[in-house]
C-alpha cells in the first residue's frame, strides 16, 4: 500500500509547476487551528491533497497528504508543499487528480464560490472529499443544493478560517453541551468601544437561547462533501472502534448505537492536540489525537501522567480525575481515549461577570480548595536540601537560559532565585502531585465546587508544591482582558492596567501586563495576588520564602515545558527578561521567610512581614 501511495505520488509531481518561492520563508503563515478539521477526513493519509483558494493549509496537508499543492493568485510553497500560481476557480490540473481538495472560506477563494465549489469537485476523485469553509449567510444559501449533496455541514465556531469549535447544530447533546457548559462571552483583548460591547452583548444573548437555534443561526459553516464512495472517516473508524470495543474498556450499560461528536481544540503548537467528546452512551467519552501527524509525544505522557496520578492520589479526589482508557491507534493514528469529568468550565461560570476583587478571589478560593486537597491526598514530607534544589530547580533555570541564549540578567536573577532557595534548607516540604497546566480553563465546577480537572499533559508526581497555585493566580491575570473589558475607574478600576513601566520595550505586551499587574504593580489585582497566594502557601505548610523563587521560575517553566512554541518562548521569555533588567515584586519581602504560619495566626504573621517585624530568616 505504501508503494502504492508513492507512485501515485510521483505521478501527480509532474502535474505541478516549478516551486516559485522560497521554501524555507520567515513570513509564511500558519493557521493551526483549521486542522481540527481532521477528524472528518480519511483515517490514514491519502495520496494528494490541494487548497484553492490561498496558501494557509500548506502545512496541514502536507501532513495530511503524500504530495500537497496550494493555488492562488499568489500562493506560495514551503518545505514540503508545491504552489500553483492561478485563480482558484480555475486551477491548472486534470479532472479526478486529488484526493482531498480544501478551500479555506468560500468568500476569499478568489472567485465566485459557486465557481470554485465547481473546480473542487472537478479536480476531486469519485472517492475523495471536498471540504469548504462558509463565513456567510449569503454564500451559505447560494450554495444550498451543492452542500445537501452527501456529507457532513457543520457549526463552526468561531469561523470557518479558524474553527476551535466543530458541532452539529441538529444534534441536542453536544450543542447543549458546548453552549451551556462551554461557551462564554469572548471579548477580544485590547478591543473597547460600542463595537466590542455588542459584540459581548450578542454573545450572552446567545448563551440563554436554545442551542439549536444558536447554532442554525451562525452563518459560519464547514463542509466535508463526499460521494458514497469517499473514503470513511477517521471519525467513522473511532465510532465503531468505541462501539465494538465498549464492554473492555469498562464502561457502563450497553454500546450505543452512535456517537455524536463535539470537536474542540485550543492550542496551536505542534504537541497540540484535538479533544473529541463523544456523546450518546451512558459514560460521555473524550478522544484526544495529534493535530499533525500521526503520534504526538504529549499523548504519551498525559496517558503515562494519568496513570501515575491515580497510584499517587488517595480518598475523593480521584472522582475529578479523567480516567484513562489507554492509547489506541486509529488507522495510522494514535488516540487516547479518557472517560470526561461532569461540570462546567471555570471560565465560562465566571467570565462574564463583572471585574470585582471578590469575583477572581472567589474563583481562585473554588481552584485552591481543590488544589489543596490534591496536595493532601499525594503529599510526602522532607527537609528541604542542596540535593533537591539541585534537581528541581537547577537543571530549569539552565534551560531557560539555553533557550534566551544566555542573558546575563537573566542568570544573576536565577541565581538569585536558587540562592534564596537554599535560605530555606531544613525547613520542611510536602513533595504533591503538581497538575503543570491549572488555570480556570482546565477546571469544571458544579454548585461552587470543583467536579473535574482536565488536560494532565504537564503533570508530574513527588514535585514542588508551589506551582500550581502561583499558575493558577498569574493565568488568572494573563486572561484578565480576554473574557472582559479592564475598567480604569470605580471600585472595579485598575488605573495602571497596560502600563508596562520600566519593562516597555523589553517585554511583549500580551505576555507581561497581567504579570506585571499581579506581582509589580499597587492595586487592588497585586494586593489580592498576594493575600490569595500567601494564605494558600500558609494553609498547605509552604514557608513564604518560596514566593519569590517561585515567581521568576514559572516564567521559565512557561517555555521550557516539552510542548512550548517558539510564540511562548519568545513571549515569555521577554516578560523574564523585563524582570531581571528591572526588578521588583512584592515577593521580594519574604525571601528567606522560613516559618510554616499555623492557619489560625496566618492574618498576623502576614500582617507582621509586610510590616518587617518578622521576616529574619530564623527558622
Amino acid at each position: 500500500m505504501h508503494q502504492e501511495r508513492s507512485r501515485s505520488a510521483d505521478q501527480h509531481r509532474e502535474l505541478l509547476p516549478a516551486k516559485n518561492v522560497d521554501a524555507d520563508d520567515p513570513n509564511l503563515l500558519i493557521d493551526h487551528v483549521w486542522s481540527n478539521a481532521r477528524v472528518f477526513l480519511p483515517a490514514g493519509k491519502v495520496g494528494s491533497a490541494c487548497q484553492l483558494g490561498g496558501d494557509s493549509l500548506g502545512p496541514h496537508l502536507a501532513e495530511l497528504a503524500d504530495l500537497a499543492v496550494v493555488v492562488g493568485d499568489r500562493a506560495r510553497s514551503g518545505p514540503r508543499w508545491s504552489a500553483a500560481v492561478a485563480r482558484g476557480d480555475r486551477a491548472p490540473f486534470k479532472d479526478d487528480s486529488f484526493d482531498l481538495v480544501a478551500i479555506h472560506d468560500a468568500d476569499r477563494a478568489g472567485g465566485p464560490p459557486s465557481r470554485v465549489l465547481e473546480e473542487a469537485r472537478r479536480l476531486c476523485r469519485p472517492t475523495g472529499q471536498v471540504v469548504i469553509g462558509l463565513s456567510s449567510r449569503r454564500t451559505a444559501r447560494a450554495l444550498g443544493p451543492e452542500l445537501r449533496a452527501p456529507g457532513l455541514v457543520l457549526a463552526a465556531l468561531p469561523g470557518p478560517r479558524r474553527p476551535a469549535v466543530l458541532v452539529r447544530g441538529q444534534e441536542r447533546e453536544p450543542a447543549t453541551y458546548f453552549m451551556r457548559r462551554v461557551a462564554f462571552p469572548y471579548r477580544t483583548p485590547g478591543r473597547g468601544g460600542l463595537n466590542a460591547y455588542l459584540e459581548q452583548s450578542r454573545h450572552r444573548a446567545a448563551l440563554v437561547a436554545p442551542p439549536r437555534m444558536v447554532l442554525k443561526a451562525s452563518p459560519r459553516r464547514l463542509a466535508v462533501l463526499g460521494s458514497r464512495q469517499a473514503t470513511a472517516s477517521l471519525f467513522s473508524h473511532l465510532e465503531a472502534f468505541v462501539r465494538s470495543s465498549w464492554g473492555d474498556l469498562g464502561l457502563p450499560g450497553a454500546p450505543p448505537d452512535r456517537l455524536s461528536p463535539l470537536v474542540i481544540a485550543h492550542r496551536r503548537s505542534k504537541a497540540a492536540v484535538v479533544s473529541v467528546l463523544l456523546f450518546g452512551g451512558r459514560q460521555v467519552l473524550v478522544a484526544k489525537l495529534p493535530r499533525y501527524g500521526r503520534s504526538n509525544s504529549s499523548l504519551q505522557r498525559e496517558a503515562a501522567a494519568l496513570e501515575h496520578v491515580a497510584r499517587a492520589v488517595t480518598g475523593p479526589i480521584l472522582a475529578t480525575l479523567p480516567r484513562s482508557l489507554g492509547i489506541h491507534t486509529i488507522g495510522d493514528t494514535e488516540v487516547l481515549l479518557q472517560t470526561a469529568v461532569p461540570g462546567r468550565h471555570l471560565v465560562a461560570e465566571t467570565a462574564s461577570k463583572r471585574l470585582r476583587r471578590g469575583m477572581l478571589a472567589g474563583q481562585l478560593d473554588v481552584m485552591f480548595s481543590w488544589c489543596l486537597g490534591l496536595q493532601a491526598a499525594s503529599g510526602q514530607s522532607v527537609l528541604v536540601d542542596d540535593e533537591l534544589i539541585d534537581t528541581k530547580l537547577v537543571p530549569r533555570a539552565e534551560a531557560g537560559l539555553a533557550a534566551l541564549g544566555g542573558d546575563t540578567r537573566v542568570e544573576a536573577l536565577l541565581d538569585q532565585a536558587i540562592e534564596r532557595a537554599r535560605r530555606l534548607v531544613g525547613t520542611p516540604l510536602q513533595l504533591v502531585v503538581a497538575h503543570g497546566d491549572f488555570w480556570a480553563g482546565n477546571v469544571l465546577v458544579d454548585r461552587g465546587r470543583v467536579a473535574g480537572v482536565v488536560d494532565w499533559e504537564r503533570a508530574s508526581v513527588d514535585d514542588l508544591p508551589i506551582w500550581d497555585p502561583v499558575k493558577a493566580v498569574l493565568d488568572a491575570a494573563y486572561h484578565l482582558d480576554r473574557y472582559r473589558s479592564v475598567p480604569r475607574h470605580g471600585s472595579s478600576g485598575l488605573p495602571g492596567w497596560g502600563d508596562l513601566g520600566p519593562w516597555k520595550g523589553i517585554s511583549d505586551p500580551r505576555f507581561g501586563v497581567g504579570f506585571r499587574a499581579a506581582v509589580a504593580q499597587q492595586s487592588w489585582f497585586s494586593e489580592m495576588a498576594r493575600d490569595v497566594l500567601t494564605s494558600t502557601f500558609v494553609r498547605a505548610g509552604i514557608p513564604l520564602g518560596w514566593l519569590p523563587v517561585a515567581f521568576p521560575f514559572h516564567l521559565v517553566r512557561a517555555f521550557t515545558h516539552d510542548d512550548s512554541s517558539p510564540r511562548s518562548v519568545a513571549g515569555w521569555g521577554s516578560v523574564l527578561r523585563a524582570l531581571a533588567a528591572s526588578p521588583g515584586m512584592w515577593a521580594d519581602d519574604l525571601a528567606g521567610e522560613r516559618r510554616v504560619v499555623e492557619p489560625a495566626s496566618a492574618t498576623t504573621a502576614i500582617e507582621e512581614l509586610a510590616r518587617g517585624d518578622g521576616g529574619d530568616g530564623r527558622g
